[in-house]
């Protein structure tokens, strides 16, 4: 017996979200292999993270929001640490660990990284970040700049059938995230639409002037949730929109891009003409997410599996 809840929920039931619920119930209704992916994702996206990160990142580079934790790139690498607010403001926010908090080089916002010269650096990780941009067209050209030429984007994004917060909400599309890039005088407008649909999945409120009361509650707060929400197609969209923008290009080199996983995670090398090259076919993209959960496989996974094998035969 596979227990999602073990991994998304391991608190009492009685103080469980309501949200949280909906997302068990749903993910209980997959089948084995999904629920069986979605459990190893879990438990392991951490050492998966840094499995990847160690086969490809060198040199110098910088990680965006690590918080308290930071991806192992292992020896030879030098990292610094960005986020856009300081270490103070987390622990006061969020109450984070202070004496786990990576060491902060700059507070600066992810998007506007100023402070490197263009092709400065040889990697940017970013991990869970690029959808709290409202334009991750513009955050992603912004990291090919001060990445030089061979060098790597390391990005990992909430797959939004994966998670509680997300799963009910519309993935992005190609038009939607193009038109967020060149129109930034409509953007407010559209991200107050995206805190509307957050109010009306996640607490199911359908009154429309609670919908807009509580919308416009986080929009003055600057809460930065998350604008749009990411499918594998919206992965590669983004993606796309970015080497076409871009007088540089990206070529996929590695990843996880499972339909049933808690992230997506992609490995980009940056190239010096335009366009994406080298994403992976649905077939690929099957057969990497097996063998990259089969390097990680939890034995309580496979005794489960083996024991509703026997259950099967038996009945």
């Amino acid at each position: 017996m596979i227990n999602i809840r073990d991994y998304v929920w391991p608190a009492p039931d009685d103080g469980m979200l309501l949200w949280v619920r909906r997302f068990l119930d749903q993910a209980e209704a997959r089948s084995w292999l999904s629920k069986a992916t979605l459990c190893s994702a879990l438990k392991n996206r951490l050492e998966i993270r840094d499995w990847f990160a160690r086969k490809h990142l060198r040199g110098r580079g910088i990680e965006l929001g690590a918080q308290q934790v930071p991806t192992n790139v292992g020896q030879g690498c030098r990292v610094e640490y960005v986020d856009v607010v300081s270490n103070e403001t987390l622990v006061a926010l969020y109450g984070l660990p202070v004496d786990e908090l990576v060491p902060l080089a700059h507070v600066i916002d992810g998007n506007d990284l100023s402070v490197y010269a263009d092709g400065a650096l040889d990697f940017v990780i970013a991990n869970h970040v690029l959808e709290h941009f409202d334009d991750p067209v513009g955050g992603l050209r912004e990291w090919m700049r001060i990445v030089k030429d061979g060098g790597y984007l390391f990005i990992t994004l909430p797959n939004f059938r994966g998670n509680c917060y997300d799963f009910e909400r519309p993935p992005v599309r190609r038009d939607h995230l193009d038109l967020d890039h060149r129109d930034a005088e409509g953007r407010p407008a559209r991200n107050f639409q995206h805190y509307v649909d957050i109010c009306r999945t996640l607490y199911q409120i359908t009154d429309p002037v609670e919908l807009d009361r509580q919308a416009q509650e986080w929009v003055d707060a600057d809460l930065r949730q998350h604008y749009h929400v990411y499918d594998v197609q919206s992965v590669r969209d983004v993606v796309s929109l970015a080497a076409e923008a871009s007088s540089s290009g990206l070529r996929y080199v590695d990843g996880l891009l499972s339909p049933d996983g808690f992230e997506f995670l992609i490995v980009l090398e940056k190239r010096s003409s335009g366009g994406l090259l080298g994403w992976p076919s649905s077939m690929q993209r099957l057969i990497g997410s097996l063998r990259c959960h089969a390097m990680f496989c939890d034995l309580h996974l496979v005794r489960a599996y083996l024991l509703q094998m026997v259950s099967k035969r038996r009945s």
